[in-house]
């Protein structure tokens, strides 16, 4: 007889543990040992057995787990289960999982050190990869939300998904609670809010009655602040657009009497310190109707400096592209009426946040990252080092979410 130490981790999110039963098998290069029902899982906890077996098994490959039930399926998220060989000095293998086991079927986990085709020279895994990426293809199959765009993972509806690609439920928790705080406090302010007469930008001071945190509050009191305006081209939604200026742009007419401004620029420019963000990517589009009202979009060009102190401050602010044959359109600049300027900078941010959700957030976010990762789980198995590296990184950060909320 031979002893072999397990343990077996389960995730942290309120609903990973199970009542079911799970039954484990080790599988080596020399036999199979079936272990029996070892244990129903606990949420966020780490459990050991020692197991007797009646042979030396030689290396780990896998371990296979069957979650028992009778009336309930309890689904169960397991982190990763580890195996100790016997012996003082016995290898430890680690069997990653990261995934919810549900239903009754067999869930195969092969030894967590990573492996290519090339590399597996004794095709121990050759079997368990073509298994695994037949029914991952039936899983994660290829859909279109919308004809002539890329493709995204098939599904209508959050439940079509597979369920290691949905919110855990700490997450789902978390924006219900966040839903439900807001529409409280716009159900309190309504009444005062509709009644009142927002006559200046200070009245805006009703919207933050309620504690939004330390961040809500510094931005109530600086947004109107031109320092505060160009640290949020590097601290606030869309931190890609900022960029060094080598030349003026090409889009850069001055009009008329801007002879100062250019010289200005142009001192910035040889030093060095002179920044640009250009938003022409939204010129042409044409806004929403929004409650029967027409909306308009700009395409701004901001221009800043870099002061000694770190500071980055707005010298220049031109809100639409010149046309041909038209006057040069006009450059709103620091010193122009408190309103005129402050209007301007709220253009900006508008489009700011614009070009972040259609560009940053929706295209580069999820339409773009999320044909890779249909494109991974389809043909790459968890076995292969490229999925090792990017689903570490996905479950490290998930983990530490949960993690966090935990510790409310």
């Amino acid at each position: 007889m031979v002893v072999y130490s397990i343990r077996i981790s389960t995730g942290v999110s309120l609903s990973a543990g199970s009542i079911n039963k799970v039954h484990l098998w080790l599988v080596g290069q020399h036999g199979e040992a079936a272990l029996g029902d070892l244990l129903r899982p606990l949420r966020g906890k780490e459990e050991e057995f020692k197991v007797d077996v009646s042979e030396y098994l030689g290396p780990l490959l896998f371990v296979k787990l069957q979650k028992r039930h009778l009336l309930q399926d309890d689904a169960w998220f397991c982190n990763w289960i580890s195996v100790q060989g016997p012996g003082e000095g016995g290898a430890e293998y680690r069997f990653p999982c990261y995934r919810w086991v549900q239903g009754s079927g067999i869930l195969t986990l092969p030894e967590g050190t990573g492996h290519t085709v090339v590399e597996d020279t004794q095709h121990l895994f050759t079997k368990h990869r073509e298994e695994e990426l037949q029914e991952r293809m039936k899983l994660y199959r290829w859909g279109n939300w919308k004809d002539g765009l890329i493709l995204t993972v098939s599904g209508k509806k959050l439940s079509d998904l597979p369920a290691d690609e949905r919110f855990l439920e700490d997450k789902i928790i978390e924006f219900d609670t966040s839903l439900a705080v807001g529409l409280a406090n716009l159900i309190f302010n309504l009444p005062k809010n509709a009644m009142a007469s927002w006559d200046n930008p200070d009245d805006f001071d009703c919207v933050f009655k309620s504690s939004y945190g330390k961040l809500a509050e510094r931005v109530r009191d600086s947004w109107k602040a031109d320092a505060f305006f160009g640290y949020q081209f590097l601290n606030g939604a869309n931190p890609m657009l900022l960029r060094r200026c080598v030349s003026f742009p090409a889009r850069l007419v001055f009009p008329p009497g801007m002879e100062e401004l250019q010289a200005q620029l142009e001192k910035e420019l040889k030093g060095g310190t002179l920044f640009v963000a250009d938003f022409s990517l939204l010129d042409g589009i044409k806004a929403n109707v929004i409650h029967f009202r027409q909306q308009f979009l700009a395409a701004p060009l901001v221009l800043l400096k870099l002061q000694p102190d770190g500071q980055l401050l707005p010298m220049a602010i031109q809100l639409e592209l010149p046309k041909i044959g038209s006057t040069p359109p006009p450059i709103f600049l620091p010193t122009d009426p408190p309103v005129v300027w402050l209007l301007a900078k709220c253009w900006v941010r508008s489009c700011d946040f614009q070009l972040h959700e259609l560009q940053s957030h929706l295209l580069r976010g999820h339409l773009m990252a999320e044909v890779f990762a249909v494109a991974t789980m389809r043909c790459l198995p968890t076995i292969h080092p490229v999925y090792k590296q990017q689903w570490e990184m996905v479950n490290s950060k998930m983990m530490f979410q949960a993690s966090a909320w935990d510790k409310k």
